[in-house]
């Protein structure tokens, strides 16, 4: 059965390859690997979602490690990814393995990893511990102890260390929070709770089809959180949204908008660098807004542009200098923290910039457009076979075509996927996904319009490829 990792671990469908005799396959190569690097004695820490069998997958994978004779915690209950990586990281562990699929659709889940470090995993890792797949048969008889772990004090205590909730709670901030049905459910309100701080959170029980819509925080998935906050009809509120792992994080404003994550990101970034005059370079990945670029450039801060895929921003991160770092899929890191997305910790901070300017985050980043010009930005998910999605960069490859609709193109950057530039600043970004049948295109212009008008466009000579 084939397995591949992709630009975050290894994903796949429940009714195609992603069962337990695989996961037994790949926890075994994962142990032999980590074996042959002399680190496996340090001990491994296993997380798992709210998803289908989650749990299942988690406690084996645990149990081929411990067959293995090596020590291994598996979490008491669903966490957080990033509570993986801060376990790993604060405990000193050679590993971690975290059972998800993120915010992929409820049929699929995953196999991320996660580094001593406390990040992503690193290409040269995945590969490492592929080449050890089938290597040898699975050890799954425990000889080794299997502790069962809850994390969340710990955690708890690491986030309190980085949050003004004094400021906070002064403010009379209204918050709402939508986890999504994840395994972020409960991980806000309580930290919020702890310092005094009410807040309304709904989805927050566990529901493994996430109430019909996938668990990735965006605007056409929160119909109902949205109406929550514009029924409340407060007018100094903030509406937080976490991921299927709560690594990543949405927004919306008092009024119920949605805010997407590119001003998720210019607004956090404002806030580290203009408000708590914190130093630093700035990393983005290659889908990220110029708003970001432009306001670097006023504060002279370096900007570094990586790949898509949280792992190659936390290689900058690990290297030093960096203020934050973030991505268009709504994961961000800032400087002294795990270098890893964190999507509770960065909703605690959407809170803290608003409590500090005593504005709305609509208010907020529209003080960002005053002063750096209209980023209306957009996302097209199209889910087309692998072979079609092929079809469209290697056709883009070849050559550019002169014109979207009526707006002449200048010039096409290949990086990550295809980027195509126009004369006025705007973009459109072609990317095949790693992990699903996708083809995602990415867009930025002066005005809403702007950007529907485009993706049509895109879209149609996508499908007349």
């Amino acid at each position: 059965m084939p397995v591949k990792f992709g630009t975050d671990g290894w994903r796949d469908t429940m009714d195609g390859d992603f069962n337990l005799a695989n996961v037994e396959r790949v926890a075994q190569a994962y142990i032999d690997y980590y074996q042959a690097q002399g680190t496996a004695a340090k001990g491994f820490f296993v997380g798992y979602d709210h998803r289908v069998d989650s749990e299942v997958f988690a406690r084996r994978t645990a149990e081929v490690i411990a067959g293995n004779g090596f020590p291994v915690m598996l979490s008491a209950q669903a966490c957080p990814t990033q509570v993986v990586s801060f376990v790993v990281r604060e405990q000193g562990l050679a590993s971690g393995v975290m059972i998800t699929a993120s915010h992929n659709p409820p049929q699929y889940n995953g196999f991320k990893v996660k580094e001593p470090q406390g990040c992503s995993s690193f290409p040269e890792t995945t590969d490492g511990i592929m080449k050890f797949l089938d290597h040898k048969p699975v050890e799954a008889q425990c000889i080794a102890p299997l502790q069962v772990y809850d994390p969340r004090e710990a955690y708890f205590k690491y986030v309190e260390s980085r949050i003004d909730f004094a400021k906070i709670k002064k403010s009379g901030l209204k918050i709402f929070i939508d986890p999504l049905f994840g395994s972020g459910s409960g991980y806000i309100s309580e930290l919020l709770a702890r310092h005094g701080i009410d807040s309304v959170e709904i989805n927050n029980q566990r529901d493994v089809k996430f109430g019909g819509f996938n668990p990735e925080p965006l605007a056409y998935n929160v119909p109902d959180f949205i109406k929550t906050i514009k029924q409340a009809d407060s007018k100094f509120a903030i509406g937080l949204i976490l991921d299927g792992d709560a690594d990543r994080n949405g927004a919306c404003g008092s009024d119920g908008q949605f805010i997407n994550s590119q001003k998720v990101f210019s607004i956090l970034f404002h806030h580290f660098a203009e408000n708590l005059h914190k130093p630093g370079k700035l990393v983005h990945a290659f889908n990220g807004t110029k708003l970001l670029d432009k306001l670097a450039a006023e504060l002279q801060r370096e900007v570094l542009v990586t790949k898509i895929g949280f792992k190659y921003i936390a290689e900058e991160i690990l290297r030093g200098g960096v203020l934050i770092g973030g991505e268009e899929s709504g994961g961000y890191s800032a400087s002294g923290n795990i270098p890893d997305r964190d999507g509770i910790l960065n909703s605690l901070y959407l809170c803290e910039v608003v409590a500090a300017e005593q504005k709305t985050l609509e208010q907020i980043y529209a003080g960002l457009e005053s002063r750096f010009g209209v980023h209306s930005y957009d996302r097209l998910d199209m889910h087309l076979a692998n072979e079609q999605k092929d079809k469209v960069i290697q056709t883009l490859e070849q050559e550019l075509p002169k014109e979207f609709l009526d707006k002449p193109t200048k010039a096409k950057e290949k990086f990550d996927g295809i980027k195509v530039h126009f004369a006025d600043d705007s973009w459109l970004l072609f990317r095949a996904s790693g992990t699903e049948p996708l083809l995602r295109i990415y867009c930025e212009a002066a005005s809403d319009a702007e950007v529907a008008r485009l993706l049509k466009s895109a879209e149609q000579f996508a499908l007349q490829c």
